[in-house]
């Protein structure tokens, strides 16, 4: 499966890029000969330490695999506040650890203590390239050494091809992305469905956020002279229909005006043509700074500041005036290593060239200099890698096609699966999904969504049913896959919260392991022992009453 827009995308970025970065290191990975286990878990975000230590506390010998160096996904990546949701939804150890005041250097260092705690091994900087199958039973699964670059980017090629071979009676993908499931041959899909396809009022193409009277065009006012860059080349879209656009992508920026700040460098093939947008806009004073949001209704709108720096939060700008590039990423779902690593690395130089743009270009108001000549990264938090966030906020990618699809009506309420495994409680939440040209202006389209809770009557809150973490038995009978879950986009802008992937990984660690001890398909655990076992470790499956 593969999107329409790649080619657009790696054009755009390789404006902002010139390629990807090579890696910093040079090293290779030993040979080792294959490793067997109960069960591994790839990806050692927040979601797949649960899964690992849930699925070491029942008996299981459990690896995790990350592709960086680094444990906690976005959860110790710049996430200031992380969302929950309504609190009564939240339960198990996510929610004891999630009581805890703890910053991103803490939430690593209290990953890896977990996994040291419960004798998990861990394989970093290694990600999946190949999965062996034997039917429906997935046995082994090869993987490529990759560490990502100084800057915390991952790289386009690996240093060694097939340096290690990992063996386990069942596989836990808690990627992001779904890598491992795309590998072993379960369906997926991505981008927008239409209102149709799942009887979702909400669903599909979205009207247009806001529209900026900016010319879009290289040649103003001549569509044929080509766009503008960092303006997407999208075909029409027509509300309510579907696509295969993603939300937008980026990184939660640690900034700060302090004497002990880390640079903000420009790229080394910064080119100021890059921001000719901005530099329009700065000439003709047109407010690029204003979006919109929602505030609890789809009536209640409200104006939306965007903001380029941000102290503590990272990026909660939804206008074109952000640290962020959207719709840059509407390739990445589905893209190979080679591309996700330049949408990596093109998010990071938009930020670092940006800045660079407002300290030296005359276009830019005082104002806006003087920030950016002041401003820099925090230090202390992410000094590995300069200041830089090593975790991409990926906010959707692929989504499992499984026996049970949740959707809106789940949201709603208007359900009530038998197999709870977890809660959830977040409303519709989209970001914008590209910058396109809009009769001759310049437009960011959709996600405006943000509902804060859709039905009130159940204050929001949903089941997720154990049929939507497991495939169809008849594409793979030993993979569970807590994050890339089986639902419609619109009901995954609401599961996308660390919380709920936590407990869908806390849920899918337990149920591997009693897969294996039964030595079962992990489709026929039996539900009710794995219920009295979430039970015990105070996982919250029914909603509460009124």
């Amino acid at each position: 499966m593969s999107s329409p827009y790649r080619g657009l995308s790696r054009r755009n970025f390789l404006l902002l890029t010139g390629g990807c970065l090579a890696a910093a290191s040079t090293s290779s990975a030993a040979d080792e000969p294959i490793e067997s286990y109960d069960v591994c878990v790839y990806a050692g975000n927040a979601s797949g330490v649960m899964a690992a230590v849930a699925a070491a506390r029942e008996g299981a010998r459990v690896v995790v695999v990350e592709p960086s160096r680094w444990l906690g996904g976005m959860t110790g990546s710049g996430l200031i506040h992380i969302d929950w949701g309504r609190e009564e939804s939240v339960g198990g150890s996510a929610r004891r650890i999630l009581k805890g005041d703890h910053n991103d250097p803490a939430f690593r260092a209290l990953f890896a203590g977990l996994l040291r705690e419960n004798s998990i091994p861990v394989i970093l900087d290694h990600r999946v390239s190949a999965v062996s199958r034997d039917g429906t039973t997935i046995r082994s699964i090869t993987l490529d050494h990759a560490p990502f670059d100084g800057y915390g980017c991952p790289i386009a090629s690996p240093i060694k091809a097939a340096a290690k071979r990992i063996e386990a009676r069942v596989f836990i993908d808690c990627s992001y992305e779904g890598d491992l499931m795309a590998r072993a041959g379960v369906s997926y899909t991505f981008g927008r469905e239409s209102r149709s396809t799942h009887d979702e009022s909400l669903a599909g193409v979205q009207p247009n956020l806001a529209v900026y009277d900016i010319d879009p065009y290289l040649k103003p006012g001549d569509p044929t002279s080509g766009l503008l860059p960092l303006v997407q080349a999208c075909p029409p879209l027509h509300e309510g229909e579907a696509d295969r656009l993603t939300m937008g992508y980026g990184f939660r920026w640690k900034l700060s005006w302090e004497p002990d700040r880390l640079p903000i460098e420009p790229p080394s093939h910064y080119d100021p043509n890059t921001f000719e947008l901005y530099r329009r806009g700065f000439r003709k004073q047109v407010d690029m700074f204003t979006g919109r949001r929602m505030k609890h209704r789809l009536d209640n709108w409200e104006p939306a500041k965007g903001w380029m720096y941000t102290i503590g939060v990272g990026n909660l700008s939804r206008a074109l005036w952000a640290p962020t590039n959207y719709g840059s990423n509407a390739a990445y779902p589905d893209g190979d290593y080679a591309m996700r690593a330049g949408i990596w690395k093109g998010q990071q130089d938009f930020f670092r060239g940006i800045t660079h743009f407002l300290r030296t270009d005359p276009s830019v108001p005082a104002e806006l200099r003087d920030q950016a000549v002041r401003i820099g990264l925090q230090a202390g938090i992410f000094d590995e890698t300069k200041g830089y966030p090593h975790q991409l906020y990926v906010r959707e990618a692929r989504r499992m096609r499984a026996s049970y699809i949740v959707t809106q009506k789940d949201i709603e309420g208007k359900t009530d699966p038998n197999d709870s495994i977890g809660l959830a409680s977040y409303g519709v939440d989209e970001w914008p999904y590209a910058t396109v040209a809009f009769e001759g202006k310049v437009a960011l389209q959709g996600g405006y969504l943000s509902e804060v809770y859709l039905e009130e009557k159940n204050r929001g809150i949903y089941k997720i049913p154990y049929r939507a973490i497991t495939p169809e038995k008849n594409e793979c009978t030993n993979l569970l896959v807590p994050v890339c879950v089986s639902a419609s986009h619109i009901a995954m802008t609401s599961i996308r919260m660390e919380p709920v992937w936590m407990i869908l990984g806390e849920s899918a660690g337990t149920a591997a392991a009693m897969a294996v001890l039964g030595k079962t398909a992990v489709q026929d655990v039996d539900y009710p022992a794995l219920r009295a076992r979430l039970l015990a470790l105070e996982q919250r499956l029914e909603r509460p009453n009124g």
